[in-house]
């Protein structure tokens, strides 16, 4: 049983219908502690915002031309009201109901500083992506939830990651880097200071980029 209480940051941009199913899949979640739904938007014109305020999320939004990937992150933790948060992506989908408890459980470990999972592709999904995400999936998925000696391709990725609001509180997403390796950096900040990264594969979304070569071949279950 987790000790804290979660706020789930989710950001987007004209993904109703997907943003549906991650809030669904949040509320269904086999999680005793507290949680809350935050989402960041991006000046969506399809009504999410009225439909995420309507499913009870917060919502914050950002406009267009200030948009970058680490400060969208930093509003949204700053709104969260409780010490552990998961950030993620409206396109997203947690792959079982134990994503919550999977990532909040290693923080009562006051020496992890934030957990992640290598992520499963989502259909539609082409051949490149099979290949890409599942591989290391399943070798993370053998090993067990264990901490990462260092930080490298497909470690700690905004996706889906979740970190202690303490010490975000002490180091911010680093909003120099607007298109993305802020998630690297902040992890390599932490463990440049002791603290441990947790990759836990329980704690995984199904997510996808779309990226051409033979997509909607291969379906996943």
């Amino acid at each position: 049983m987790s000790t804290y209480d979660v706020s789930i940051v989710i950001r987007t941009l004209n993904e109703k219908e997907e943003l549906g199913q991650i809030i669904e899949a949040s509320s269904k979640q086999d999680f005793s502690g507290k949680t809350e739904v935050i989402v960041v938007d991006n000046e969506s014109s399809d009504g999410m915002k009225e439909f995420a305020e309507k499913h009870g999320a917060k919502v914050i939004t950002i406009k267009k031309d200030d948009f970058t990937f680490p400060k969208s992150m930093n509003v949204g933790i700053k709104e969260a009201k409780y010490p552990v948060v998961i950030l993620t992506v409206g396109h997203a989908l947690p792959v079982n109901a134990e994503w919550i408890n999977s990532a909040a459980k290693h923080f009562s470990e006051s020496k992890v500083a934030g957990v992640y999972s290598t992520v499963i592709p989502k259909k539609p999904y082409s051949i490149s992506e099979f290949f890409l995400y599942y591989p290391g999936f399943i070798f993370n998925k053998m090993r067990g939830p264990f901490a990462v000696k260092k930080v490298g391709k497909g470690v700690f990725g905004a996706t889906n990651l979740a970190i202690r609001k303490s010490l975000w509180e002490e180091h911010h997403f680093e909003e120099k880097y607007e298109l993305g390796g802020e998630d690297t950096h902040w992890a390599e900040w932490a463990l440049s200071r002791g603290y441990e990264i947790i990759c836990d594969t329980s704690f995984a979304v199904r997510h996808s980029h779309h990226l051409n070569f033979f997509c909607n071949n291969y379906s996943y279950r």
